[in-house]
């Protein structure tokens, strides 16, 4: 049973962004993300990109990509658990990148700074890390955004914005989708359980939820969250020694 859960979520989580080698089997810790939690105001209103009264997912995806492409973000993506999980952190100030991948206890490690791409080897106890050099257009996943997944995950059925309020600090609309249902409607159709993004004004994708039930293939169960203006990446302990916000590694 663990192995076809592992399998499940090496396919969804690398299968849009894709894999690199072993890092280590222990992790840094990191605070557990804490749930929405949402908030009413009368002063409130972030609307979605829309066409003939259903969200244009083309559009909103289009924004996301574009506003995350200036800024320096963590997005963190959970799948069946907290121990399938991918983060990416992209600094966009010092272009420091770094991804982390974790299949319950195994877990994947680089980091992209100063023309370099740090990979942790967790086969070999005195290397804790390869260095190879970097171009000037190398990215450690083939979506930072995450559009892939959210373009793979949005695509079954379409959605309405059902609200619009205060969530974190920062207005937010609610988008839903608009076909669910607690079980199949009939033997080989998937069904869509719970399916909804909290969207803010600059078109990014704060929070998305999704799960469905799949006769032909493994159920679904993945939640992304997106923070901003994150600031410096956080070095991983295999990497302290060259830790590239170091003045002398700049």
């Amino acid at each position: 049973m663990w192995r076809v859960t592992l399998t499940v979520a090496i396919a969804l989580l690398a299968g849009c962004s894709g894999f690199f080698s072993a890092g280590p089997t222990a992790g840094d810790a990191d605070p557990v993300t804490p749930a929405p939690v949402p908030t009413s105001s009368p002063d409130v209103t972030v609307t979605a990109p829309t066409s003939n009264g259903t969200v244009d997912v083309d559009r909103l995806l289009d924004r996301h990509g574009r506003a995350l492409s200036t800024r320096s973000f963590h997005r963190h993506v959970e799948q069946a658990g907290p121990q399938n999980t991918l983060d990416v952190w992209v600094d966009r100030e010092r272009g420091v990148q770094r991804v982390r991948r974790r299949f319950g206890p195994i877990s994947n490690d680089v980091v992209l700074a100063n023309g370099t791409v740090y990979t942790n080897v967790r086969d070999d106890p005195d290397t804790p890390y390869a260095a190879t050099p970097a171009t000037s257009n190398t990215s450690l996943v083939a979506s930072p955004a995450g559009v892939a997944l959210l373009r793979q995950l949005l695509s079954s059925t379409e959605y309405r914005q059902v609200d619009s309020f205060q969530w974190n600090g920062r207005p937010v609309a609610v988008l839903a989708a608009t076909d669910t249902a607690e079980t199949p409607t009939t033997e080989n159709e998937s069904n869509i359980g719970r399916s909804r993004l909290y969207v803010d004004r600059q078109g990014i994708v704060r929070y998305f939820e999704h799960t469905e039930q799949r006769p032909d293939r493994p159920d679904i169960d993945t939640t992304v969250t997106v923070t901003t203006d994150t600031g410096r990446v956080p070095t991983p302990w295999w990497l302290e020694d060259s830790d590239p916000y170091d003045s002398g590694s700049m």
